[in-house]
Order: structure tokens, then sequence, then C-alpha cells
């Protein structure tokens, strides 16, 4: 089955990679990544899991998963008759300083279904997911779940903050270096002209710190960094994230 994850940009694209694989055992093979579904300008993998395909996809942003998940719904649409290409799994993961209202957010998703005739029978509701059925364009019906996930990034929340301070926890002079960048970034933007959301400084945070650690974007050593990390510790932070384990 083919399953796919929504998300807002590069960073949530490769964090996700690295939870889903280290907390639900889904594995990066590059043998998979043909006819992958991708934004224009962002980027999509393939994690494979026995026989089931997980795309996590990046979609330039909140204001864009609207089109990523026309551009999911559309691929069930035209799926041919074996279903090879439908989803059978669509998660949405985006956090409250990005949406706006709750409620407005879900309105959107709610016109979105109903473009492509889209049914089901209880509420679309944050964190559960939802049984739906569509229709192909050659009639045959396609059965579906869909997850929203807004989440209540309180800042030790973050998956950013929780691999700095696993980072930092391994190492005294990156955990100084960590802590010097978080006290930059916090001083730097009194008027919050550009970092004016929670969730921006929390990334900012993160960047910096990796901007210093990998300079010249030194995509292995990020890696390591990265793998080294125990994602399945996570979930126990950020107790919404077990609803992916239904992946």
């Amino acid at each position: 089955m083919n399953k796919i994850i929504l998300c807002e940009g590069s960073t949530d694209y490769f964090l996700l990679q690295y939870y889903m694989r280290a907390a639900y055992h889904w594995n990066d093979d590059k043998t998979i990544q043909n006819n992958i579904l991708k934004m224009p300008k962002q980027k999509s993998r393939n994690l494979l899991k026995n026989s089931d395909i997980l795309t996590i996809m990046s979609v330039g942003g909140c204001s864009n998963l609207g089109n990523g998940l026309r551009a999911a719904l559309n691929r069930n649409y035209l799926s041919p008759p074996s279903l090879s290409d439908a989803y059978s799994n669509i998660a949405i993961v985006t956090d409250r300083d990005e949406v706006g209202t709750e409620q407005t957010f879900i309105q959107s998703i709610v016109q979105i279904l109903a473009e492509y005739n889209v049914t089901y029978t209880a509420n679309l509701t944050n964190n559960f997911w939802l049984s739906c059925e569509m229709y192909t364009q050659t009639g045959i019906r396609i059965d579906f779940s869909l997850l929203l996930m807004i989440i209540p990034f309180e800042e030790n929340g973050a998956m950013e903050t929780f691999l700095l301070k696993a980072v930092g926890d391994d190492d005294p002079y990156d955990k100084n270096i960590i802590q010097e960048c978080a006290l930059l970034v916090d001083r730097i933007d009194p008027m919050q002209k550009y970092l004016s959301s929670r969730r921006y400084i929390t990334k900012a945070k993160f960047d910096t710190y990796f901007s210093i650690r990998t300079p010249a974007e030194q995509f292995s050593q990020r890696q390591d960094i990265l793998k080294n990390v125990k994602w399945e510790e996570y979930t126990k932070l950020q107790t919404c994230f077990q609803q992916l384990g239904s992946l």
C-alpha cells in the first residue's frame, strides 16, 4: 500500500524521515524513488517497510498544504483499476503557529475533500484518523484514511529542539555552541520583524547551530548527526506523533 505525509518545508521533510525510520522502522531505498509525487521546486522521498511505501513530501509552506492534499487526491483519482498508485493513508503535519485558527484550517481541508467528492461519516478532527472514500476517474471506489495533525509546538516539543538537546547532551562543546546560538537568536530581532512566531525562532536556533557545525553544508556530516539521535524517544515528548505509527 501507498501512504503519504505532507509537511511544510525542508526541515520537517528531513526530520520526519529520520523519525519514521528510527521510531517506526521505515527504510530508505534508492530503488523506489521513481514516479514519486512531488510539488514544484520541493523535495519528496519514498521509504519502504515490508511491501508498503511511505512518501514524505514537502509542500513549500503551510499555505501550500492544501495544494499538497489536492495532489495526493488527484493521484487517487487518476489511479489505474489496480489502484497501484492510490494512497491508503494521507497525513497532514503542521503546527499552530502556522495555521492560524484550527477550525479555519479544518474548513479549508473539508472544502478540498469536497472538490474530489470525498465522503466520510464522522467529523474531521485534529489528531484522529478519518475513514474516507472516493472514486477514481473510471468509477472504482478507493477507501483511505486521512490524518490532520495540527501540533501544539511548545518549544520543548519541537523536533528541532529535541534534536539540539540530544546533541548537547552527547557533547559539552556542542552544548555550549547550541546555548550561544539560542541566546543570539533570542536577542537578534527584538522587534520580531523577521522572527515573528515561536516556530520561526525555533527553526532559527536549529539552523544557526548547523550553519556553524557544518558551514559548508556538508550533507554527510549532517546526516551522521541526525542518524545518531534516538528519534524513538521523541514520541514520549510529543505524544500526538504516535498517530504516525498507524502508517
